[in-house]
């Protein structure tokens, strides 16, 4: 019995022939693991390199944008140096034109003037503000970084020092005689409430006899406002003489 049970479970194939056959399946296994995996090395290499062209092309496209705004750039920074150029030149041409003629000045003093107030002298000063220094370097600043390397400063061109439009200031200082002071008061409001004066200030008054009469003596400050023009002033009209503008000023009360 037990004989018989040996040669049920035996095979009769070589022990040579099933071992070649087991190794050739693990063979055809391994094989077949190996191109599958080198299938997924080659695909995802593929779907990488789309990627990566993809990627590039976007690259490019945004190079040339950038390029492109760039130009803009530039040429935005030109038209900015030409107009801080022109708007200096405008300032100055603005600064040297005279937009209060002293007729106009003249009749804004002389418009408020009561039949009891003589006018005995009119001082006009001009003073030319200076325009603030330019802030020095501080020492010990960090330099910039050239292109070719650190600067030192030598191949940097200098800045060119900017030019101010002149600025003056002016100032009025108005003596006169009065018999009352109500004239007085109603002359100083005359001059507050004109477009072309400010920090319109009465210094003093003082009692004074001439050929035995007495009068009020006093002086009146003020200054030409910055912002003065001749076109503010009611009545003003501007006349062309040989190309040029002249200011003048008509008053129904004084004709």
């Amino acid at each position: 019995m037990g004989a018989n049970k040996n040669n049920e479970g035996a095979s009769f194939l070589p022990t040579d022939y099933v071992r070649g056959k087991g190794q050739a399946r693990a063979s055809m296994v391994a094989i077949l693991l190996f191109v599958l995996v080198l299938a997924g090395v080659i695909g995802a290499f593929f779907v990488n390199h789309q990627r990566w062209n993809r990627v590039r092309d976007e690259q490019q496209v945004v190079a040339a944008a950038f390029k492109e705004e760039s130009a803009k750039i530039e040429q935005l920074k030109v038209l900015e140096e030409q107009r801080v150029v022109l708007t200096d030149k405008a300032e100055v041409v603005t600064a040297l034109k005279d937009r209060v003629p002293r007729s106009v000045l003249m009749g804004e003093i002389v418009r408020g003037i009561g039949s009891g107030i003589t006018l005995t002298e009119i001082n006009l000063e001009g003073d030319r503000v200076r325009p603030p220094a330019p802030k020095a370097a501080a020492k010990g600043a960090v330099k910039s970084i050239g292109v070719s390397g650190v600067g030192n400063g030598k191949d940097q061109k200098p800045v060119a020092p900017k030019v101010h439009p002149p600025k003056f200031k002016f100032t009025v200082s108005v003596d006169g005689l009065s018999e009352n002071n109500d004239d007085i008061a109603d002359y100083l409001a005359s001059l507050k409430d004109s477009p072309l004066l400010k920090a319109v200030e009465l210094q003093f008054i003082n009692q004074t006899l001439i050929d035995s009469i007495s009068y009020r003596k006093f002086r009146i400050t003020m200054s030409l406002s910055p912002n003065a023009d001749a076109n503010l002033v009611q009545g003003t009209l501007a006349i062309g003489i040989d190309d040029d503008v002249v200011a003048t000023v008509h008053d129904e009360d004084q004709e």
